[in-house]
């Protein structure tokens, strides 16, 4: 599991290099546009194969049998479920809070106040 991470590691610094180094960034969304599906399918063809090696993994799951299979497709599913779940709980936790701090808008007031009179 540690070498996904490494190839991960190494594939977001050549992105970030090929980013930086270009001279035109055009360019790469010209690429983006142009690899755009296949960039798609192997970003989903790698989430599928890391989860499920995730799932293999923790469960310890036999994919050698049929029922094996079917255990491992509905723990999978279920995996993904609360995948969903989670992300939905983050969100509706970060709506919740309250973002404006009293000092800092009071502050701010006064500062737009301030260039108002002039």
């Amino acid at each position: 599991m540690a070498i996904g991470w490494v190839i991960i590691g190494v594939l977001i610094i050549l992105l970030f290099i090929a980013i930086f180094k270009t001279q035109d960034i055009l360019y790469i969304f010209a690429l983006v546009k142009k690899y755009g599906f296949l960039i798609i399918a192997i970003f989903l063809v790698l989430f599928v194969s890391f989860s499920f090696y995730h799932i293999y993994k923790t469960y310890n799951v036999d994919f050698t049998s049929f029922d094996g299979i079917v255990r491992g497709g509905k723990l999978y599913f279920l995996w993904f479920k609360s995948l969903f779940a989670n992300f939905g709980k983050i969100t509706g936790y970060a709506v919740k809070q309250d973002w404006i701090l009293n000092s800092s808008v009071e502050s701010v007031s006064n500062v737009t106040k301030v260039i108002k009179s002039k």
